[in-house]
């Protein structure tokens, strides 16, 4: 059986499918938790009274997907979970940061099955309260509500990726659209791939393809009519960057994404 947490004597926590709610009526009133919210906390709760410092976070939630996050993307999902905690009714700050050493978990745990806490009850017409409303709306978010345009690639963990400043596509994406000459006339159009006009470093369309084709089933990345995606591989990284942009990015008024990945990093 799969295991699960009790947090508090208050909230029930199953990893296996990212949710969460109030022991009272679970699973009725559980909200659904975003992927890198969930591993963090179970990362936490697994680690319970032990300090979890940032390079194990980014090795076990981010990297391991191949997805370089900044320490801004750690504290705004370590923000989530104390939210999520606190609306389920926690008020207690039970996710300590040690300043210079990580995040630690001080809860009062029980772990074991999931009939070891609920027992089987009749279904009845739940309503939805405040409170219940409260909750579902901090797990739902990954960042603040902002004014902002619409993204041009959708993924379940795009807000990992959110206001990441990568320098290797900023640099491409300078010479793009710096006056003079750009470094992109030497990028090979390889054809449209998920909406998008695509174009590469790489002289091997074929090859080019199938690396785009790769890193778009980690992330789903998309363009809106028009939209372009730049790929660039850097061989001294042993990675590859893609700028997405809703029209060519030599107009003036481009707005673009960028994203990089990398492979899993095994230095010690």
């Amino acid at each position: 059986m799969k295991k699960v947490y009790l947090i508090n004597e208050t909230l029930l926590f199953e990893p296996d499918v990212r949710r969460i709610g109030p022991l009272v009526g679970y699973p009725h009133r559980a909200v659904t938790l975003h992927g890198p919210v969930s591993e963090c906390l179970l990362l936490l709760l697994e680690h319970n009274d032990q300090v979890v410092t940032q390079r194990v976070f980014f090795a076990s939630v981010w990297e391991k997907q191949g997805a370089v996050v900044t320490t801004n993307a750690l504290y705004q999902t370590i923000s989530q979970i104390r939210k999520v905690l606190k609306s389920g009714g926690i008020e207690e700050n039970i996710i300590k940061t040690l300043p210079k050493e990580g995040f630690k978990a001080t809860a009062n745990l029980k772990k074991g099955e999931l009939n070891m806490f609920i027992q089987p009850q009749k279904t009845s017409p739940v309503s939805v309260s405040s409170e219940e409303s409260a909750i579902a709306q901090a797990a739902a978010v990954a960042i603040p509500d902002a004014p902002r345009r619409a993204p041009f690639f959708n993924s379940s963990r795009a807000y990992t990726l959110a206001g990441i400043l990568f320098i290797l596509s900023c640099a491409v994406l300078y010479s793009v659209m710096k006056e003079g000459q750009s470094e992109v006339e030497n990028y090979q159009p390889i054809g449209k791939l998920n909406g998008c006009d695509v174009y590469s470093s790489w002289r091997d369309k074929a090859k080019s393809r199938e690396m785009f084709t790769a890193l778009t089933k980690r992330y789903d990345i998309h363009c809106n009519a028009g939209g372009t995606a730049w790929m660039t591989l850097n061989f001294a990284q042993q990675g590859s960057s893609v700028i997405v942009c809703d029209r060519m990015p030599q107009d003036k008024n481009a707005q673009c994404d960028s994203i990089i990945y990398r492979q899993q990093n095994h230095d010690e």
